[in-house]
């Protein structure tokens, strides 16, 4: 028996037809400088055969190489069952490798599978975005959308103005909450900035006055231009009146947008003198959480403070008169 234990201890197996070359394993426990390997099992997986990028290599091309026995730090052939060297048994190491082989095939297949996930990412993100800010088919539309919304509100506000005065003979009161009334949705729907939102109010306030002075000049054989000081005065607080209650649906819009996400809230006029009230007053070691919560809260009272001044300039500039 012993001759037959000799014999299959100095057996190996087969060489394959072609290995390809590949780095050796090396031992992660050595004993001092002996440099004597104390590890009974393999500290790191073989290393993967050279193979074209995005195609992954089998677990068999990637064990066809020479490696070196755990045991003894000897090289030998991949296939091999018995270490030639040491005599040791590696048929037990077989199904770890196969498992170490199959591990890193998977990971090249999902490192090219995110690589050209990524690059389709890369080209929505391109195709997605909003187009610059001095394209001329977006100042064009945005513009057209301001026109609309300027000829539709004078309008409107003309049209209410002969069917009161003109052909029901109305007070004049009622004329003045019309006009107070008309404005406030088409702020709510007007444009978000402040530049647009001002000049929208004044321009259309002042091209409905006109045209009602036209109107009932037309009517009442008048002059059209006020006549006096107390006129003049009665047609700027209409002015007045008109677009304050413009300015006041702008600012219902933007309280209710900050209400619904306060994300949106950031572009308005009064967050920014929130956030620089905040900035004059805030405590020492504030952090960016509270700085944040603080802003919004001042923002909300300043929104609801310049709504409720606006809306009051509004009545009181339209109908105060009446009542005095």
């Amino acid at each position: 028996m012993a001759w037959l234990s000799c014999g299959l201890a100095g057996t190996a197996a087969p060489p394959p037809p072609a290995s390809i070359p590949r780095e050796p394993l090396q031992c992660p426990v050595k004993a001092g400088k002996s440099g004597k390997c104390l590890s009974s099992a393999p500290s790191s997986i073989p290393l993967k055969a050279p193979h074209p990028v995005g195609t992954p290599a089998s677990a068999s091309t990637l064990r066809e190489a020479p490696l070196n026995c755990p045991f003894c730090d000897e090289e030998i052939k991949d296939r091999a069952t018995v270490c030639k060297h040491c005599g040791r048994d590696l048929l037990i190491l077989r199904p770890v490798l196969d498992r170490f082989a199959d591990i890193e095939t998977r990971l090249v297949a999902v490192e090219t599978a995110l690589h050209t996930l990524s690059g389709h990412v890369d080209t929505v993100r391109t195709n997605s975005l909003p187009p610059a800010a001095g394209s001329g088919f977006g100042d064009f539309a945005a513009v057209r959308r301001m026109v609309g919304h300027f000829v539709a509100l004078v309008a409107l506000l003309l049209i209410a103005h002969w069917v009161i005065i003109g052909i029901l003979d109305l007070n004049t009161l009622v004329l003045r909450l019309v006009s107070i009334l008309i404005p406030l949705p088409f702020g709510l729907t007007g444009p978000r900035s402040l530049r647009a939102t001002i000049g929208m109010a004044a321009t259309a306030s002042v091209a409905a006055v006109w045209g009602m002075l036209v109107i009932t000049g037309a009517i009442d054989h008048v002059p059209v231009l006020p006549q006096g000081t107390r006129d003049w005065i009665e047609t700027l607080e209409y002015v007045a009146s008109i677009g304050l209650a413009y300015g006041s649906g702008r600012l219902v819009a933007e309280w209710w947008a900050a209400r619904k996400s306060p994300a949106k809230a950031g572009h308005s006029l009064v967050y920014e003198m929130a956030t620089l009230l905040a900035r004059s007053s805030a405590p020492r070691n504030e952090t960016k959480v509270h700085a944040k919560q603080r802003v919004e809260a001042i923002a909300n009272w300043l929104n609801i403070m310049a709504l409720m001044v606006t809306a009051a300039c509004s009545i009181a500039t339209g109908v105060g008169r009446f009542f005095h």
